[in-house]
C-alpha cells in the first residue's frame, strides 16, 4: 500500500515521502481503515516544518484527520464495526495532544485507535467527514465552552476560513445571531452562504466603528477568534458585560499584550483553543453535536482544493500559502 512519510523537519518536497509499505494489521483497541479522504489542515504543516517540535523517529506518517471505512478490528473492537464509515481526530497527537505520536491518515489504510474513529452519518461525504477533527471541533469548542449560544449575538472572525465557516454554521443551528467578518467580497459571500447575518469587510472600514454601528457599545455575546492579537483591544468595547471569547490563532502577534483592566471591569473570559488538548468531555460535546448536525445537513464543510495522494506536497505548500477558501483533501 502507499502512505506518505515525514522524514525530516523542513519543506513539504524536501521531506514529505510517497512509500511503498505493507498492509499493517490491528492491534487491540485498534481498527484497520480503508482510507478514502485525509484532511491537510495548517497544524500538519506546521508540525512538518518544524514549528511544533522535533521529529520523533526517523520517518512519521502524516495529517490528523480523515475518513474512510473500517475494514478490520483488533482485540477488544466489536466486529460490528467491520464495514462502518468512519471520520477520525487526533491521530498524529500523541495520548496529551501537545506533542507528535507515531499514526496518520495520509495512507491507503490506517491503523487508529477504536475510540478515535467515530462513526461517519451517511448524510456525510468521506470529504467531508475529513474536515471535522480539526476545524470543526476547534469551531465548536472555540464557540460553545461558555455555554449556549441560543438567542444570543456571535461574532465570528475569519468567517471564510475553514474554522469560521463552520463556527457560523454551528452558531446558526444552536439559535445565535452571526456576524462575520472577512477581508473581500468573495469570502463575504461564503461567509453569508454559511449563514452569518450580517457580514462585515474589515479591510474596507475599521472593524470597531463597522460592530459599533451595528450593534452598539457592548453589542456582542461571544466571540470566535481567528486572531485574538488583532482584536483584544477591541473586545471591552465590543462585548456585553461577562461576555466571552474563544480564541484558536493569533497570527498577527504570537505574543499579544493583554489589556487586563478594560477586561476585567466587564468580566470577559477569554478561552484559548488547541483542539489536541481538549478534555473528554469538550471532545464528547463537539462530536455529539457535529454529527447531529452533520445528519440534519446544518454542518457543511466547505473544501476548496483536493489533491491526489502523489500532490501531497502541493497540498502543504498550498495549505502553507494561506490562500485557500476552505478546507484541503487528500483523496484515496
Amino acid at each position: 500500500m502507499k502512505a506518505v512519510f515525514n522524514t525530516a523537519r523542513g519543506t513539504a518536497r524536501d521531506t514529505l515521502a510517497l512509500k511503498e509499505v505493507d498492509l499493517p494489521s490491528p492491534g487491540a483497541g485498534e481498527v484497520l481503515v480503508a482510507m478514502r479522504a485525509s484532511g491537510v489542515n495548517p497544524s500538519d504543516v506546521k508540525l512538518r516544518s518544524g514549528a511544533q517540535g522535533p521529529m520523533i523517529d526517523d520517518q512519521v506518517l502524516v495529517h490528523n484527520d480523515g475518513a474512510g471505512v473500517i475494514e478490520a478490528v483488533g482485540k477488544g473492537v466489536g466486529p460490528a464495526r467491520v464495514g462502518q464509515r468512519v471520520w477520525m481526530y487526533n491521530i498524529n497527537r500523541s495520548a496529551d495532544g501537545l506533542g507528535q505520536g507515531p499514526l496518520g491518515t495520509a495512507t491507503q489504510y490506517a491503523i487508529i485507535p477504536a475510540h478515535l474513529a467515530v462513526e461517519l452519518p451517511e448524510e456525510a461525504s468521506f470529504e467531508a467527514g475529513a474536515c471535522l477533527g480539526v476545524p470543526a471541533m476547534t469551531a465548536h469548542r472555540a464557540l460553545m465552552w461558555a455555554g449556549p449560544v441560543a438567542g444570543r449575538t456571535v461574532l465570528v472572525t475569519g468567517g471564510a476560513g475553514a474554522v469560521g465557516h463552520s463556527a457560523i454554521q454551528i452558531a446558526k443551528a444552536k439559535g445565535a445571531r452571526v456576524i462575520a467578518t472577512v477581508s473581500n467580497d468573495i469570502k463575504a459571500e461564503i461567509a453569508r452562504e454559511a449563514g452569518a447575518d450580517e457580514v462585515l469587510n474589515y479591510k474596507a472600514t475599521p472593524l470597531l466603528d463597522q460592530l459599533l454601528d451595528l450593534v452598539g457599545n457592548g453589542g456582542i455575546d461571544h466571540v470566535v477568534d481567528v486572531d485574538i492579537a488583532a482584536h483584544m483591544e477591541i473586545y471591552p468595547q465590543i462585548l456585553k458585560i461577562n461576555g466571552s471569547v474563544g480564541a484558536y490563532a493569533s497570527a498577527s502577534n504570537l505574543t499579544p499584550a493583554l489589556p487586563f483592566y478594560p477586561l476585567a471591569f466587564r468580566n470577559i473570559q477569554l478561552q484559548p483553543v488547541f483542539v489536541y488538548s481538549m478534555s473528554d468531555a469538550a471532545k464528547a460535546e463537539a462530536i455529539k453535536d457535529i454529527n447531529a448536525l452533520l445528519t440534519s445537513g446544518q454542518l457543511s464543510p466547505r473544501i476548496d482544493r483536493r489533491f491526489a495522494l502523489e500532490d501531497i506536497a502541493v497540498a502543504h505548500e498550498t495549505v502553507e500559502a494561506g490562500s485557500l477558501l476552505g478546507n484541503a483533501v487528500v483523496t484515496l
